[in-house]
């Protein structure tokens, strides 16, 4: 990727004179959540269905970093996961970001052009996996700590792909906490196939961003696709105002892009119901085909398809 490309994507990642900074969220990377959480929330469950507490969460992602780096796996290595039974999938991410690795999972369930598209060091299909990292360490000693901007992920939906660092995934999360107004004190619930982008936010790092636990039991908040207290949509032609609210879906955007017609903390669209463009810290770092980088990131934003 050549400078002007990555200085027009940095524009993009801008939003007026805020650029993409360390100090918008309180995290490094996503293993310092994980470790941090669990200084923070260690006997509160994340998951408390299923009893999985945030300690719990911290010993089994140590324990699958270990298993990872066992099987050949290193920092900054792609890492593609096949959609498993929970919480395997949660599990792995996990792992994969306490290595400091980039986990890859794809919307479009064909693992192999998944492989070569994102040029994956290995792809996990065993679910029993689950069984064989309860033999290895409860301690990871990492090589190496990812700096934000580094690359956490890759999603592939419609033979397309999309790059996200630490930055993105965090701040998109932290964008729709506070949209949602949900604290440390409540619970939530949301029960989606380990295959999106709305899974990775919503199941996967906003239980341990925000303190809450995820929960059947009279949640207070409740995330579906079609009813609920907010509905998720990943497939809309404008965006409007809905009730309940609407969460939309842009992978532009990392994850969410706005509730509503309101967008997301530190994201601007040019057009609250049809937007062409958007611009701000969610931004992705780009299409992993640098021709469609070259046509979509300009004059400070990056133009979107719908």
């Amino acid at each position: 990727m050549d400078l002007d490309l990555k200085s027009r994507i940095y524009q993009a990642q801008s939003i007026g004179n805020i650029e993409p900074i360390e100090h918008m969220v309180p995290y490094p990377n996503l293993r310092s959540l994980i470790d941090g959480q669990n200084i923070k929330y260690g006997s509160k469950m994340v998951y408390a269905d299923h009893d999985i507490s945030s300690s719990e969460i911290y010993t089994l992602a140590q324990q699958t970093a270990n298993w990872l780096a066992s099987i050949g796996v290193n920092p900054n290595d792609r890492v593609l996961i096949k959609e498993m039974l929970f919480p395997r999938c949660e599990i792995l991410a996990y792992g994969i970001w306490t290595l400091g690795a980039s986990l890859v999972i794809t919307g479009d369930n064909d693992l192999e052009s998944a492989s070569k598209k994102t040029n994956a060091k290995i792809v996990i299909i065993d679910e029993n996996f689950i069984n064989e990292i309860k033999n290895f360490s409860k301690i990871f000693e990492p090589t190496f700590k990812p700096l934000l901007e580094h690359e956490a992920m890759v999603f592939i939906e419609n033979n397309e792909g999309y790059r996200y660092s630490n930055y993105n995934l965090l701040v998109n999360t932290n964008g729709l906490q506070q949209g949602v107004d949900l604290y440390d004190d409540q619970t939530f619930f949301i029960d989606l196939r380990a295959n999106s982008m709305q899974w990775l936010i919503l199941q996967v790092i906003l239980p341990l961003y925000s303190g809450s636990s995820i929960t059947r039991k009279n949640p207070d908040i409740l995330f579906n696709d079609d009813n609920g207290d907010f509905i998720i949509c990943s497939k809309w032609n404008k965006i409007k105002e809905t009730k309940p609210p609407t969460l939309f879906i842009c992978y532009e955007n990392t994850g969410f892009i706005s509730i509503n017609n309101t967008p997301i903390h530190l994201t601007e669209i040019d057009k609250l119901n049809k937007p062409l463009s958007l611009s701000g810290h969610s931004v992705m770092m780009g299409y992993l085909d640098n021709k469609k980088n070259e046509k979509s990131f300009k004059d400070g934003s990056i133009s979107i398809e719908k």
